[in-house]
């Protein structure tokens, strides 16, 4: 077993647990045997269609047990798996695709159909020569692009461990960011650096094969890596909840409790929907019985989070904070959240560097004293290998140590601020840039910025990050439109929405004559007004709600999205909605109106109008609204209540 090639620890890890369940997906289980055979399979027929060591392999996959029998696959036949966005608009998959140029890609046959349709209309530099197609079962058909004709049909491939095809230096992973160009960054991760923070947590936490651990995060974030390989390599099993669950709290407190989850890596915006929906059910140490850590990254995590999460689940889960760019590799500082007192705006702290990792803050070229403020730099052996051939973004962010003038020190520059305090621990003091972090991804302000200014109708466009009425960050969108055009809120989000992912589509849109200015005339952001809750200008018509159903939801639209007023007819997303929004929606549905329904139905009836035809099949005996108003007023009173009790604790 080489201990800095994550595939060759899974296959030691197969060899030592055959029979355990390593992954377990809604009904459907594989064990360490059936998944390294499978892998195995694929990594062979890779191998069959002529890849090299170092091919980029595209893996157009949700979250499944196939995705890991192809990425592991990808690894064990030497080349750089790249996960895919399933709802990336096509420009988006076509710039990162452009960017990387993959030989090959895998899918599903869930996805077949829809990757061939799609595929063309993206115009790619460089097409694939070949198309993996992979089901269920673990069989592998080869088909030839264009056409998808079956080269091979569904050949017998052996499911023997294929001989290593890469050592530690060579990439393994490739993950894509926000750039502030209007393109977005591709990042190459090493064997080494994956294995290394892999191998630490295992090691600093005690993880067995007894560890049970949820995938919350999409497959193209970096830390869905540590979802899959932490379980994968320590022998125990990772759980997969299906999409619908992902976004609905109570069922996935739920499907937390029943799938025994016992780690968990999650982004401070859910943690707080879980927190909220145990301070709901009046739940403690029962509602979730197995888990025995949390880990916070992506994020600032705050100390009203901590307390509020210590008085709903008390104190026997222990929580940790997780920081590092994806840049130098999933995490490179973390803080075992202590029981003390936490202000309720004080950011918690960022923490010590891992083994091998050393932290600098640094000034004006000099390294800062304790309570100073500077720039955070990692250095360490087990970064990535930086953006995939873009050495100029390279020579930006990897650069020379600015305390070393003797030797080249190559360390990475973070963009962070932070000050080391008396205890060691680093604080996070903010962003030197535009760059923000929301729902766990990394956003920069001028990558939208530059989509915004293409719209035919705006002359001028800025974005910031705002903070809503929950706490959580949402994107306002400020443009200053061409004379003559006032072009509505639909129309914004659509143009932006066919260029980015939906995360990097600003919530918000105000309108405005002009911008103000600093004194050197560029734009000043702090001056920026903070949207006024005034119903945005849109295509469709305002129609006022007429219907006891109609009143209540305009009634909780109003409320989670911070408007006077919602039209029957308003489209939810074109308002601001999100999906962390619809989750609020949800749920309030369920507390005011007392009918319980998915998530799902928002997407599928996104105005008022549609929602409540929908609720009233599904409600025998309809409420006055004077009694929904009283049951919703109990019920918030009932919250804030336990609130001030949280917040005293």
């Amino acid at each position: 077993m080489d201990t800095y090639i994550i595939n060759s620890i899974f296959e030691d890890t197969a060899s030592r647990f055959p029979e355990n369940i390593a992954i377990s997906e809604g009904s459907r289980s594989i064990t360490y045997r059936g998944l390294n055979a499978n892998a195995n399979r694929a990594a062979h027929a890779l191998a069959e269609v002529g890849v090299t060591c170092q091919s980029i392999v595209g893996l157009y996959f949700d979250a499944s047990i196939e995705y890991v029998t192809a990425l592991l696959g990808a690894l064990k036949a030497g080349t750089v798996f790249m996960p895919l966005n399933t709802r990336f608009p096509e420009k988006r998959l076509a710039d990162v695709l452009n960017k990387t140029k993959p030989s090959i890609f895998i899918t599903s046959t869930f996805f077949e159909n829809e990757f061939f349709e799609k595929l063309p209309k993206l115009n790619l530099d460089v097409n694939p020569s070949h198309i993996l197609v992979l089901d269920n079962a673990g069989n592998l058909s080869i088909k030839s692009y264009p056409g998808g004709i079956a080269v091979t049909g569904k050949p017998d491939f052996t499911d023997e461990n294929p001989p290593l095809n890469a050592g530690p230096d060579d990439g393994c992973y490739i993950v894509t960011t926000s750039g502030s160009t209007g393109e977005p960054k591709v990042i190459l991760g090493s064997h080494k650096g994956l294995s290394h923070f892999i191998n630490w947590e295992i090691s600093e936490f005690g993880l067995n094969q007894n560890l049970r651990v949820s995938l919350f995060s999409p497959v193209t974030f970096d830390v869905s890596l540590r979802d899959i390989f932490v379980p994968l390599t320590a022998g125990g099993t990772l759980c997969i909840p299906d999409e619908e669950t992902r976004h609905n709290p109570r069922e996935l407190l739920n499907w937390m409790r029943q799938s025994r989850i016992t780690l968990t890596h999650i982004i401070p915006t859910v943690f707080r929907l879980l927190i909220r929906e145990v301070a709901e059910l009046g739940r403690s140490d029962d509602a979730l019985p197995d888990l025995e850590c949390v880990m916070i990254a992506g994020e600032p995590l705050f100390g009203n989070d901590v307390i509020n999460w210590r008085q709903a689940n008390g104190n026997r889960i222990e929580l940790v904070n997780l920081y590092g760019p994806s840049e130098t590799t999933l995490a490179k500082l973390f803080y075992r959240i202590k029981d003390g007192d936490f202000t309720l705006n004080e950011i918690v702290p960022l923490g010590k560097p891992i083994p091998d990792t050393e932290v600098l803050i640094i000034k004006n070229d000099k390294l800062c004293g304790v309570a100073e403020t500077g720039e955070i730099y990692i250095k360490t052996p087990f970064m990535t290998k930086g953006y995939y051939n873009a050495p100029e973004l390279n020579e930006m962010s990897f650069v020379q140590n600015p305390l070393i003038i003797e030797h080249r020190e190559i360390v990475y520059k973070t963009g962070d601020q932070g000050k080391f305090s008396p205890d060691g621990n680093v604080q996070f003091e903010g962003r030197l840039d535009g760059q923000v972090k929301l729902y766990g991804q990394r956003v920069e302000i001028g990558e939208i910025e530059v989509a915004l200014r293409q719209h035919p109708s705006v002359r001028q466009a800025a974005v910031t990050a705002r903070q809503d009425a929950f706490g959580n960050l949402r994107l306002v969108g400020y443009v200053v439109p061409e004379p003559g055009q006032k072009p509505p809120v639909e129309s914004l989000r659509s143009f932006v929405g066919e260029r980015l992912p939906d995360y990097m589509v600003p919530a918000v849109f105000v309108t405005m004559e002009s911008f103000p200015l600093t004194h050197n005339d560029k734009i000043d952001r702090g001056a920026l007004p903070e949207p006024d809750g005034t119903r945005p200008e849109m295509e469709e018509v305002y129609v006022s709600p007429s219907t006891t159903s109609e009143k209540s939801l305009s009634d909780i639209w109003c409320r989670v999205l911070g408007l006077d007023r919602v039209g029957t007819n308003d489209n939810f997303f074109d308002l601001g909605g999100s999906s962390i929004l619809a989750v609020r929606i949800i749920a309030s549905i369920q507390e005011e109106l007392g009918i319980e329904i998915p998530v799902v139905k928002l997407f599928q009836y996104p105005n008022i109008s549609l929602m409540a035809k929908y609720l009233s099949q599904n409600q025998s005996d309809e409420p006055s609204y004077e009694d929904i108003q009283k049951r919703a007023q109990r019920r918030r009173d009932s919250f804030n209540r336990r609130k001030r009790t949280t917040i005293g604790s």
